[in-house]
């Protein structure tokens, strides 16, 4: 039984609706509960469905020719070039060098993996295992350094690498594939194939994302119309990626260069504040549905039996995967500090458990030809690999960063707003007791009694309150914002009824509307 393409996407993005309900009602990782649905799914389909295919599946091209895009590029969009400047030595410390050594110390504990279980993989071959799973997916890890709201400089630490190392790892998985020979294009391997190949790679792109860049933040500092701004910019996410691709450059770094280059001259000196909030909540819009739809259909390209058949070897090269990363932290973090200045304690730590593995490996290992005969074993790893670091290491993520002091103290905001409504209560409480007092309900020492018991545990209140004093602060700081944002819509809201009514014309309605935009812009940027 198969379904269309269309009736598909409308069933998935009904699912994701609902996932992300739940997720958002339980506080659970929006991401690590789209893959559990998958799964899910795939196991019903396998146990009762086995002729059933939904009509969308996570194929090569529409991830690399469709998601892949819309993601790298509202990451890099939103990225603060400053904040990349300022970290750029750690940042591609590792990024580049780092990854390589990963890929390297992670395909040897493979291959001694695969001869300690007698399963035959040629050191080539988990080589290329290693380089499919060595960078840590962009999309996985903004979207959980978003939701735990991790330390600013170990957040950028943290999305700068995934966004750089996934297009490094894709240009490495092209040199290990040429270097085993199951790339048909290459005809001869060397050294100057090598040099050639990773410098036009990244090179290239940098060159072609940097030109797409600035042609679109040059004509976007021309126009002046909100819908003809998120065209151009729709038309720089996919012109450099693909672009790119087609002359084997990076597709990657090229719409990650053109992303940031966007998001940082284009967009915040040639757009006004009103179109940057229209682009802002497009691209916002994009990367959830594409997100989304990633990890929803990795979840159910997932077949779960043959995962429980290859279970020890998967469990194997995910512990061997967290010890490359381990040893990179561990060796890579002194120098980044010197070159950068200190990180907060544990980051080593946390970058190693939030090193997640999602859609691109897998897509990586699609691509494998199926001439090569461990093909299948491949895949089975990383995609069972990716499971568990989405399973595990996302699900424990934000308990690590709690256990570290890394992310918000959330059992500290709720332990405030217990703290408030308690206070709240008790004073309610001595209003009416008093009120009774006048009214000749209850006499002078019964009041008295109650009185003291409620004063008593006011006392407690105050107590508890002087404690969580830091916490309250960062409350209060967070609430002033909050309340700063919605007068600042209030005002907006206003300006847009007074030009409804006729009270001020559109010009001059849409020249208040944006100064008042642009404060909700530096507000939303702040961190």
């Amino acid at each position: 039984m198969n379904i269309s393409v269309p009736v598909a996407f409308v069933l998935l993005m009904i699912v994701t609706s609902l996932v992300a309900m739940v997720a958002r009602r339980w506080d659970f990782p929006y991401t690590v509960a789209l893959v559990l649905v998958g799964l899910l799914l795939s196991a019903v389909r396998e146990r009762l469905l086995p002729g059933f295919d939904i009509g969308l599946h996570l194929t090569a091209d529409l991830l690399f020719t469709v998601f892949l895009p819309v993601l790298i590029f509202e990451a890099a969009f939103h990225f603060n070039l400053r904040d990349f400047l300022d970290n750029w030595k750690a940042i591609f410390t590792l990024a580049a060098p780092g990854l390589v050594v990963a890929v390297v110390l992670a395909g040897a504990l493979v291959y001694w993996i695969g001869k300690m279980l007698g399963f035959a993989l040629p050191f080539g071959g988990a080589l290329l295992v290693a380089s499919m799973l060595s960078a840590t997916d962009p999309v996985a890890v903004i979207s959980l350094m978003r939701e735990v709201g991790a330390p600013h400089r170990l957040s950028v630490l943290m999305e700068g690498e995934s966004l750089v190392n996934d297009g490094v790892a894709v240009v490495v998985f092209g040199v290990v594939l040429g270097l085993l020979g199951l790339d048909p294009a290459v005809s001869e391997v060397g050294p100057v194939y090598v040099l050639r190949f990773l410098g036009w790679e990244l090179l290239g792109a940098v060159l072609i994302g940097g030109a797409v860049g600035a042609a679109v933040s040059w004509v976007t500092a021309r126009v002046d119309d909100h819908l003809i701004e998120i065209t151009l910019t729709t038309v720089a996410a996919y012109a450099s990626f693909l672009f790119a691709d087609k002359v084997h450059a990076s597709g990657v770094l090229a719409c990650l260069v053109a992303g940031m280059l966007t998001g940082n001259f284009g967009a915040m000196y040639g757009m006004s504040a009103t179109t940057r909030v229209a682009v802002g909540t497009f691209w916002e819009y994009l990367a959830f549905l594409a997100n989304s739809f990633v990890f929803l259909l990795m979840g159910l390209e997932i077949v779960p039996s043959r995962l429980l058949v290859n279970a020890p070897v998967i469990l194997l090269v995910w512990l061997a995967l967290l010890a490359s990363r381990a040893v990179l932290m561990g060796s890579a973090l002194p120098l980044v500090e010197k070159l950068e200045g200190k990180l907060p304690r544990w980051s080593a730590a946390a970058l190693t458990w939030g090193g997640l593995r999602g859609g691109i490996a897998m897509v990586l290992a699609l691509s494998i030809p199926r001439g090569w005969p461990f093909r299948s074993l491949a895949m089975d790893i990383v995609f069972g690999t990716c499971l568990l670091t989405i399973v595990v290491q996302g699900v424990s993520m934000r308990k690590l960063l709690g256990w570290a002091g890394l992310s918000k103290d959330r059992l500290g905001v709720r332990a405030v707003e217990e703290i408030r409504g308690r206070l709240r209560a008790i004073q309610a409480a001595l209003r009416h007791l008093a009120h009774q007092r006048e009214t000749g309900t209850v006499d002078e020492e019964m009041y008295g009694q109650l009185h003291s018991e409620l004063t008593e545990e006011l006392k407690q209140i105050e107590a508890q309150r002087a404690e969580t004093k830091d916490i309250e602060q960062q409350v209060r700081e967070q609430e002033l914002l909050e309340h700063r944002r919605q007068l600042l819509l209030v005002r907006k809201a206003a300006l847009r009824d007074a030009m409804v009514d006729g009270q001020i014309g559109e010009k001059v309605a849409r020249r208040l509307i944006g100064q008042v935009d642009e404060q909700l812009h530096k507000l939303h940027r702040s961190p």
